[in-house]
């Protein structure tokens, strides 16, 4: 039997971190049964995952590619299976379909959005150079929702593709509302930095945003968090686009498919679903006006 050793209770339990309560039990079990208590490991016990639940994580990895916390939070709302993000994180890093990431272990300060109210009053436009160094990505997406409105593969990164683009998603949607405002980098496809003395210069970009009225927002030098949202849609297409056989596929997928996190993320909102949702005032306010339109047309007759 080892020596007892005499320290004041209180002293002992500064020194561990646990309360007098809990070095008299120790220090009573001790005395009973001659021998240390085997603590148990704290924290609850990892929860046993089916096969089938197993194949269906797997499955919607594949499916969606989204990350732990995203995959629980689809299984709880779509499929009715409580299950945590650890459980689920768990199976991946058992299946080899993610990786510990030390980054996510420290707690995060609140994630605050910044986002419109009302879909295509603002989008945004970037370029991207593929890990082939060869391809050029492109693409317009919607503030409000952060669905891509159109986009493309180039091989080169120039203001006329630019213009093409922003051209396309207008017209697409000028039904619903008029793209307000395009916010761009400093990048040469959008933007002169060969001024004058008066701030001036003429570049295609530019000179046609002025002519669709649409307000050309630049954001600031250094900053590339006030064009947060490419700079995330385009991690999003280099982890995904080898997935699919084409630019489009992606893009739906993207779009319609893929639940949002920065959306309603409690009833899995994908950006197709929010743009839709952020302008349904606009198009309701549409069909009265056309509903007005035609009655008076009615009148004159």
């Amino acid at each position: 039997m080892v020596e007892e050793w005499h320290h004041p209770v209180r002293q002992v339990a500064q020194h561990f971190g646990i309360t007098s309560a809990r070095v008299y039990q120790l220090r009573a079990y001790y005395r009973k049964y001659g021998e240390y208590p085997q603590l148990k490991k704290r924290g609850r016990k990892s929860r046993v995952i089916s096969e089938q639940l197993r194949q269906g994580i797997i499955g919607l990895k594949l499916d969606l590619n989204l990350g732990s916390y995203g995959m629980a939070s689809y299984l709880r709302s779509i499929r009715g299976i409580k299950i945590g993000s650890s459980s689920v994180h768990r199976v991946l890093l058992e299946e080899g379909l993610t990786e510990k990431d030390p980054s996510k272990s420290v707690r995060r300060h609140p994630w605050v959005r910044y986002e419109r109210e009302h879909s295509l009053s603002a989008v945004h436009m970037d370029w991207y150079l593929c890990s082939d160094s060869v391809t050029w990505v492109c693409a317009v997406l919607d503030d409000a929702s952060c669905m891509i409105l159109s986009g493309g593969e180039f091989s080169a990164a120039t203001a006329e593709n630019s213009i093409n683009l922003l051209r396309e998603a207008y017209e697409e949607y000028q039904h619903i509302a008029p793209i307000r405002e395009v916010i761009t980098d400093h990048g040469s496809q959008f933007y002169a930095n060969k001024r004058d003395l008066q701030g001036n210069a003429e570049h295609s970009f530019e000179l046609f945003c002025k002519e669709m009225g649409i307000q050309h927002i630049l954001a600031r030098i250094k900053h590339p968090q006030t064009n947060g949202k490419m700079e995330r849609w385009f991690q999003t297409y280099a982890k995904n686009r080898q997935r699919f056989e084409d630019f489009e596929e992606f893009v739906w997928w993207y779009n319609c498919r893929r639940p949002h996190q920065s959306l309603k993320w409690e009833i899995m909102e994908t950006p197709y679903n929010a743009f839709y949702r952020k302008s349904a005032d606009l198009i309701r306010g549409n069909c009265v006006h056309m509903i007005a339109r035609i009655m008076e047309e009615q009148e004159c007759v």
